[in-house]
């Protein structure tokens, strides 16, 4: 086993490259009791991942896979060279996974980052226990220090500010903040719905003084699945109340772009655009590996 001092792990969700790692990514997900809270997960997992993946992988297929990898080797190695320290990325649900780096390497400190704004048992909550049960597993016992959600701090909503700024044009744009969504059961014990208006609200104040007008700014969210109550407005909704109109899109719950960015916002909901007849359809980056949200996780990281 390697030996490190300290080690900085960003944990995200993953995504597939491949469509065995699609099916492994769909097992793991509806496995993970965050995501399904009844034992019909154990029935649930290996039917969605053997009869889906197949269909779920032609879509993958129009943007060549999952970037989610690409944009977080760059983010790690932007983060090495700014702070010195062994950067790791970990995802949840497809690899480089926790019980395998830390099968390999052991830590005596360890900062946990995960790449998520705001908090949620679905995602921040899924990745952390997920880190603390792989140490367990292997018999480490080192410091750790979590980052907490970061959707309030100054220099990372610069960054989203700065995203937004490369698709304006002018201001007879209306601006869509597109939210994860959540079943609303879960969501009502969750506190990432308040905090996710708490970011619309301050990113709201911050637009005018950065010279953004737009004719309204609006909140919605995306990717429900199954037939439970979700949070409200939907994507959907929101662009059909926007018919004739010129819209742009910020894609408020991710730091990294992944197929929930690049096929289901840029290519589905722009299709839905082009059907119900918005006059323009724009779809922001988010951070990536861009100099200001290294510059913010190098302070988070190095602070």
């Amino acid at each position: 086993m390697k030996g490190e001092t300290r080690g900085v792990l960003l944990l995200n969700m993953g995504g597939a490259r491949s469509e065995q790692e699609l099916r492994s990514f769909l097992f793991n997900m509806f496995s993970d009791q965050h995501i399904i809270r009844s034992p019909v997960r154990y029935l649930l997992a290996p039917l969605i991942s053997t009869l889906r993946y197949k269909k779920i992988w032609r879509k993958y297929e129009l943007i060549g896979g999952s970037r989610i990898y690409e944009h977080t080797e760059r983010l790690v190695e932007k983060l090495r060279q700014r702070t010195g320290e062994a950067v790791f990325p970990v995802m949840r649900y497809t690899h480089p996974l926790a019980a395998d780096l830390l099968a390999e390497r052991q830590f005596d400190q360890l900062i946990l980052v995960p790449l998520y704004p705001h908090f949620s048992s679905t995602t921040t909550q899924s990745s952390l226990e997920d880190i603390y049960r792989a140490l367990k597993s292997c018999g480490q016992r080192p410091e750790v220090r979590e980052i907490g959600p970061y959707y309030d701090d100054p220099l990372f909503n610069a960054s989203i500010v700065a995203r937004i700024r490369e698709k304006y044009q002018d201001s007879g744009y209306h601006l869509v903040f597109s939210a994860h969504g959540l079943p609303q059961k879960i969501a009502a014990l969750d506190p990432y719905e308040g905090q996710i208006n708490e970011h619309v609200a301050i990113l709201k104040t911050l637009l005018p003084d950065a010279g953004l007008d737009f004719k309204e700014v609006h909140l919605a969210y995306q990717s429900k699945v199954g037939p439970m109550r979700w949070l409200e407005p939907s994507l959907d909704a929101t662009l059909k109340g926007l018919v004739g109109e010129k819209v742009i899109v910020y894609p408020l719950s991710f730091t990294i772009d992944n197929s929930e960015t690049d096929l289901e916002l840029a290519i589905e909901y722009k299709e839905l655009a082009q059907i119900i007849g918005l006059r323009d359809y724009r779809v922001c980056q988010v951070q990536n590996d861009s100099d200001l949200f290294v510059e913010f996780l190098a302070g988070r990281i190095v602070g």
